[in-house]
């Protein structure tokens, strides 16, 4: 596992590389991720490769360029960018790919979602193969978010595994986050459910206090171990026993850190990651 950094996780988005990749090195982040579709136009493969090595960091993860939770058009329109941004992560190391899976349908019931889903994430995952990138998938735990749906769909660890065996590709396995993770109400045995090797990206951050389970919304949240809620020491365990040595970030989408200067807010962040890491 290694300390990975994302503005766009921290809620700063439309931020350059150019900018971020020393800060990240400043304060010892180990990694950064890849915003695929405005990087791939700013850079040239060697460029970016360079300005990596140049300052230690490691290649993270890029969120997938597709929308495939939308329309037909709109998921065909998106595909056709994929495997031109593939060629450029390939070509720079980057070879993990993420993107959530929404927990509800307003039109889908649940069988006719899974089929759509995995009809169109093999042939995401077939171009991703092609490149030799692997796919995180994130399941969306709060009931908050789902709850009052016309159709539920996948919001927790079984529902994912469901989705992944129903896709039956071997670069699609997980995107865990210790928010979703609690929220679901998944505990430690949970971790072996989960195939070795299989996780692709961890996130880590905490749920905050006086909020119930039941009304906690997706968009709040706290650096990991501000209230310890999270119990994140059991999902380090969790993540070597699956083999994980891939990027972790912290996702806090805290409005405290929002405010703050972003170079403050890329230092509070690495100084919260240090003392909760295993």
């Amino acid at each position: 596992m290694y300390k990975a950094f994302s503005s766009e996780v921290l809620w700063f988005p439309g931020r350059s590389l150019r900018d971020d990749v020393p800060l990240a090195f400043k304060y010892g982040y180990e990694g950064i991720n890849l915003d695929i579709k405005k990087e791939s136009e700013d850079f040239s493969p060697n460029e970016l490769s360079d300005l990596l090595a140049k300052n230690k960091l490691k290649p993270g993860s890029f969120g997938l360029p597709v929308e495939f939770r939308k329309d037909k058009e709109t998921f065909e329109t998106d595909l056709k960018i994929l495997k031109p941004c593939c060629e450029f992560a390939q070509k720079t190391g980057f070879t993990r790919c993420t993107t959530y899976i929404m927990s509800y349908s307003d039109t889908l019931d649940y069988k006719s979602n899974l089929m759509m889903h995995k009809e169109r994430l093999t042939l995401v995952a077939n171009i991703l193969e092609e490149n030799g990138i692997r796919l995180g998938l994130e399941f969306l735990g709060p009931p908050s978010l789902y709850r009052g749906k016309a159709y539920e769909f996948v919001h927790s660890l079984d529902g994912l595994l469901d989705l992944l065996d129903t896709i039956g590709k071997k670069n699609i396995g997980h995107l865990l986050d210790t928010f979703q993770w609690h929220l679901a109400g998944q505990v430690f045995d949970d971790f072996k459910k989960i195939p070795v090797n299989e996780v692709v990206v961890a996130h880590i951050n905490d749920v905050p206090s006086g909020i119930s389970r039941e009304e906690q919304p997706i968009h709040q949240r706290e650096l990991p171990g501000a209230t310890g809620i999270c119990k994140i020491d059991e999902f380090f365990r969790g993540l070597k026993l699956l083999n994980f040595n891939g990027p972790v970030l912290v996702e806090p989408f805290s409005k405290a850190l929002k405010e703050m200067a972003f170079e403050d807010a890329v230092k509070t962040t690495k100084a919260a990651m240090d003392k909760v890491w295993d």
